[in-house]
């Protein structure tokens, strides 16, 4: 009886759980990892446009399926950038990282990367479910290399992350990301 009652705030601590932001700061980069290049593209675009960022470096080295159906070869860091210079981002301040097809491989990517330009400090951007499980692949390992990273959410634009079971997209959403947090554990 009790669940039922405050199945609204047990529900929301769900959601939120997954949430986790930093304080921003002005960084040199900003990383737009791949698996959103709408949501995500559009969050970058607001911190170029607020200075946060000089370079925007989309990840990514999957094709999307439907684009696969349609017989367009366009990987996901291409589509994101696709989608910042539409909205007025200079081609000069984007960057393409085309690798990765896992959190975990854009994390070895973008620590490469920074290690060959003496990069100290980064801004890493995913969809707002994502940011927990991105502090936890990123933020150790980058310290031990005297790397700070800042975790930026992207909202979803197909589910409100408040009121994720209100929607099919935000209930997958939260599954996944509750799977994937569960493979990381196991995996590392």
């Amino acid at each position: 009886m009790m669940l039922f009652l405050f199945r609204t705030l047990v529900l929301r601590a769900l959601g939120e759980f997954l949430i986790y932001e930093d304080n921003l700061k002005k960084t040199t980069y900003a990383f737009v990892l791949s698996g959103g290049p709408w949501d995500r593209g559009n969050e970058a675009v607001k911190l170029f446009k607020r200075d946060f960022a000089d370079t925007l470096v989309c990840t990514g080295e999957n094709i999307p399926h439907d684009f696969k159906a349609l017989g367009l070869e366009m990987l996901e860091s291409e589509i994101t950038e696709k989608n910042m210079l539409n909205q007025g981002v200079p081609k000069a301040q984007i960057l393409l990282l085309k690798k990765g097809t896992s959190t975990q491989e854009e994390s070895e990517e973008i620590l490469t990367f920074c290690k060959s330009r003496n990069v100290k400090s980064i801004i890493v951007l995913s969809t707002d479910f994502h940011t927990r499980r991105i502090k936890q692949v990123f933020k150790k390992k980058f310290e031990k290399e005297g790397i700070e990273v800042i975790v930026w959410a992207a909202p979803a634009s197909s589910y409100d992350a408040l009121n994720w079971w209100q929607s099919e997209n935000g209930l997958i959403a939260l599954n996944n990301e509750y799977i994937k947090q569960l493979y990381y554990i196991m995996k590392h």
